[in-house]
Order: structure tokens, then C-alpha cells, then sequence
């Protein structure tokens, strides 16, 4: 028996839920194919009634892989769902199989995702898939196996939750390996049996500590991976608060250990000899205590030694934590700040005070001749802060000590998330079209082209003069641009800026001969 897995997935095609289940699957002796669809969300493209579709060829190379399975899964986030429904219809038409779906949508949204899919795989899937194939292989009734929701004669089979998996050292390392891996290669426009240099294309560039904040160019390729299940926070944005009290009750944060990310590390330093970097992708990686912190840093500096990358949380982060981890090798973070304002904050659940999380904004500016910037989010767009709130937001970001980045988002109310639920009820999202806007069509890293959510575009140029952005932040002149009518101008605005820094960093790219980062730019502006 043979399982397909297909994946449409972000460019750097980390894709841990599906290489977390491939690679258990095949420790047990199971056939597996992973087909890999990476591809981002067409931000020049974006428009309310855009649907992504695959094109025909590549829809018929991705069927032809599929044929002889005896189960197709497709994992994907919410932003792939439209491309997760048209591969279903293509394959159902021609390949007589069950089509399970997994991954976060599907866990938030079953009842939808079963009228597309023929069952579905809610929370972690290792064992869930492990039983099913086992069952079909016997011949045996897989109905009752927990985690899957099926379709049956217009009903619907709901099974109970499977207890979370605590020990997650039991767990192999992630499946990046090359056998029966396929990728869709941008370049040939086609899908191709993995190679390490296909693979290579797509790990993301990460900031090096070689490299001025000024020069971009000096870059590691970088190989993400997660050492968590589970967050410490419960964020109204983040569907993790309903992951949590789906199994409350249990220990919902869970991590490996020192020993065991070490392990994969050092598999992955010998078998992709080019990785030059590590993003540690975990929520908050400074969630672990001290100690643990303290024997990874000293462990790691010692048997990995490359730059590392971590996302922390000001709650969790502390001078000693810090301290460690930049002598182990840290060179770059990156933290939320989301929102300031008590609105805001408040909307968010996130605890956090303003003089905390400048608390910590100059903690890490302690280390700016040890680590590359810090890198801060912020959310835009909420349909429930006045422009107060984000004036108020943007005047804390002016206090920031330079030199920074921000990441700016626009918020999207994903399904399963508190927020989702309270827009539904307060009339925010009404319709499917709606949704489709507002959800599936959205695009995460593009905020509207306000005013105001431009002049948090300019804070985000660290030496831009902070004189010149409190001018423009004044009310009077926030009365005057501030208007939807507008909008299209600080869109066109903001383009022609991100198209000129974009130039000029090609340019120079060009000159000292980094084809790699061309490589790179292109691909991000075509997908």
C-alpha cells in the first residue's frame, strides 16, 4: 500500500506537519510520496475576486504521481485553500482513492473541509494516519479511528480526539530526505524529483552577522525547524488558544529536548552539507527555562556552531536567557509587539505592558555589536482600533532603540481563531464573499494603503528621521490624509518604494555577482 502526500506550502516548503507524518509513517516500513507545491500567495496578483489556480500541466504531472496510491492526504494552511480544493476535484475525477485532508484548516474547519474531502485528520497525525493505513492495509474497518472525521452516505462520522503526544523524542526527525520527495521547480515550471539542489532554492535567506544592517546581500541559507508543540500564549489572532482547549486537560506545551534537537541538527549539518544557518521557527523558543537554555547554547556552540535565528516573546524573554543563547551562537530575533495600546492589547489578550516591552526592545539593542537588529511585528488593519490606537502604536515604535526591522501585518481573522468568532458574531465577516476577501484572499504581509499604516512603513526604516514621521503623525495632518479615498495613492506609494529598495538591492547584487539573492528576489516578486 502506498500513501501520496501533497503539499501546497509557502516557498521555503519547511512543511513540518507533513514531514513530521511522512517520516514516522516511514520508520513503521509504510510506502510514502511527498509531492511539494511550493508557491506564495501571489501578492502582485492580489485582488478581492482572485482564486489561485494550478496550471493544467502541472495539475496532470501531479496526478500521474498520484496514481497506484491507496490514500492521497493534502496538508495546507488556510491561504493554500483554494489550491487544496482544486487539486481534490482534479484528483477525485481521475484517481479512485479516499482524499484525506490535514493541517490547521482542516482541524478548525472539518464540517467544511468534508465537502471536498472524503475524511479528515483533526490535530496531530502521526498515529491517526499510522492506525488508518494499517486498518485499510488488513482490510479492516477504519471508521472508528480516533482523530478522523469521514463522509458516509451523507453523514458524517465524528471520532474523538486521540490523547497529544507528549514524548516527543519518540519522534523522528522531520523527512527531508530525497527519496520519493517531488518538488515543483519555478524555473522549468514543472514537477521534478527532489534534489538537494532544488531543495537549496528554497531554504530562505537569514540575516548574517558578517553583514551590516545596511548590506542584505550577506545572507545564510537557512534551515528552519521546530522544537515545540504548543504555545504559552493565547493570542485572539493565533488559533493556538483553540488548539489548547481542544485538549484541555492535557499538557498542551511540549518540547524536545537539548539532546534531541541536537541530533537533528547534526544529521542535517552532514546530509545538506550547504545549510549555513538555523531558524529555530518555534513561537517562542524562550518559553524553555533557564537551564535548558543555558545546556543548548553551551551544547550547540560546541557541536553545531552555526548562526541561529529564534522568535521570542517579551514574556518570556530574559537577560541571562539572552546572554546564553547570543553565546552559542544567536545572531538575529525576532518579537511581537502586535499592539500597544490598551485597546489593542486588550482585543489581542496579550498581557504585556508598553514599559516591558521596551524593556526588552532595549535589552536586545544591548547586543547590537553581538546580533544582527531585531526584527518587531506589528498588526494592522484591525476592524476594532480607532486610529488612536495606532497612532498610539506608532509613537511607542518611534521610542524604539535603532537601529530595528518591522514586520508589518495586516490582521486576518482565521478560522478557529477568537477573533474569527467575534467578527462572525458582530457582523465584521457576513458572507462567503466576505470570507473570500477577508480570509482565503487576503494577503497576510500586505497591509491596506492607509495613511497611517504608511507612515508605520516609513518607522520601519530605522534612520528614516523620527522628526519628519511625528510631523506627519500630528492630527492635523492625520485629518487631512487619512481618507479611504486615498488609500490607492499610499498603496501606489508603497509600492513604488518596495520596487526601488527591490531594484537597487538587485543592482547591487548584480555588481558583486550574487545571483542567488537575484534568484531569490525574482521568485519572491513572480510568486
Amino acid at each position: 500500500m502506498r500513501v501520496t502526500f501533497i503539499t501546497p506550502t509557502p516557498p521555503d516548503v519547511a512543511a513540518f506537519g507533513v514531514r513530521a507524518i511522512s517520516a514516522y509513517l516511514k520508520r513503521e516500513g509504510k510506502k510514502v510520496r511527498n509531492i511539494f507545491l511550493p508557491g506564495g500567495v501571489k501578492k502582485r496578483k492580489y485582488h478581492k475576486a482572485y482564486v489561485y489556480q494550478y496550471e493544467r500541466h502541472i495539475i496532470e504531472q501531479a496526478i500521474e504521481l498520484c496514481k497506484g496510491s491507496d490514500l492521497i492526504g493534502i496538508s495546507f494552511m488556510t491561504n493554500y485553500y483554494d489550491r487544496a480544493v482544486q487539486l481534490t476535484e482534479e484528483i477525485k475525477k481521475r484517481i479512485d482513492c479516499p482524499v484525506l485532508w490535514g493541517g490547521i484548516h482542516a482541524t478548525v474547519t472539518p464540517e467544511e473541509s468534508l465537502k471536498h474531502a472524503d475524511m479528515i485528520c483533526i490535530g496531530e497525525g502521526e498515529e491517526t494516519l499510522s492506525e488508518l493505513i494499517c486498518k485499510m492495509e488488513r482490510g479492516e474497518d477504519y471508521h472508528d479511528t480516533k482523530n478522523l472525521w469521514l463522509r458516509e452516505n451523507g453523514n458524517i462520522i465524528k471520532n474523538p480526539l486521540r490523547p497529544l503526544i507528549q514524548d516527543l523524542d519518540s519522534l523522528p526527525y522531520f523527512d527531508f530526505g530525497m527519496d520519493e520527495h517531488y518538488i515543483y521547480d519555478h524555473l522549468k515550471n514543472s514537477i521534478a524529483p527532489m534534489t538537494k539542489e532544488l531543495l537549496k532554492r528554497c531554504f530562505p535567506l537569514e540575516p548574517n552577522l558578517e553583514g551590516t544592517f545596511n548590506d542584505s546581500y550577506k545572507r545564510t541559507l537557512s534551515y528552519k525547524t521546530m522544537t515545540t508543540r504548543g504555545c504559552p500564549h493565547h493570542c485572539t489572532f493565533c488559533v493556538e488558544s483553540t488548539l489548547a482547549e481542544m485538549y484541555s486537560g492535557q499538557r498542551y506545551l511540549r518540547w524536545r529536548s537539548v539532546q534531541n534537537v541536537i541530533g537533528e541538527l547534526t544529521y542535517i549539518k552532514e546530509h545538506l552539507p550547504f545549510v549555513e544557518s538555523i531558524f529555530l521557527f518555534d513561537d517562542t523558543f524562550t518559553v524553555r527555562p533557564f537551564s535548558e537554555i543555558a545546556q543548548f547554547s553551551k551544547t550547540y556552540k560546541e557541536k553545531i556552531g552555526l548562526p541561529f535565528h529564534i522568535q521570542a516573546s517579551p514574556l518570556t524573554l530574559t537577560k541571562e536567557k539572552l546572554e546564553a543563547l547570543v553565546d552559542g551562537g544567536l545572531v538575529f530575533v525576532e518579537m511581537g509587539i502586535q499592539s500597544v495600546s490598551n485597546n489593542g492589547m486588550n482585543i489581542y489578550k496579550r498581557k504585556v505592558s508598553k514599559d516591558n516591552l521596551l524593556k526588552k526592545a532595549h535589552l536586545l539593542n544591548e547586543y547590537s555589536y553581538r546580533i544582527y537588529p531585531p526584527c518587531y511585528h506589528l498588526i494592522l488593519d484591525n476592524p476594532w482600533e480607532t486610529t488612536n490606537d495606532v497612532l498610539e502604536t506608532l509613537e511607542f515604535v518611534l521610542k524604539l532603540p535603532r537601529p530595528f526591522w518591522l514586520k508589518r501585518s495586516s490582521l486576518v481573522c482565521f478560522p478557529g481563531t477568537e477573533l474569527y468568532q467575534r467578527a462572525r458574531s458582530e457582523g465584521v465577516i457576513k458572507t462567503e464573499e466576505d470570507v473570500r476577501r477577508e480570509i482565503y484572499n487576503k494577503h497576510l504581509h500586505f497591509p491596506k494603503g492607509a495613511y497611517i499604516n504608511f507612515l508605520t512603513y516609513l518607522a520601519g526604516f530605522s534612520y528614516f528621521p523620527r522628526w519628519i514621521l511625528r510631523l506627519l503623525k500630528k492630527s492635523s495632518v492625520v485629518d487631512i490624509f487619512d481618507r479611504e479615498v486615498l488609500s490607492k495613492v499610499f498603496t501606489l506609494m508603497y509600492r513604488a518604494t518596495e520596487f526601488t529598495i527591490i531594484l537597487s538591492k538587485g543592482l547591487r547584487a548584480l555588481f558583486t555577482g550574487d545571483f542567488r539573492r537575484i534568484y531569490k528576489f525574482v521568485k519572491r516578486w513572480y510568486t
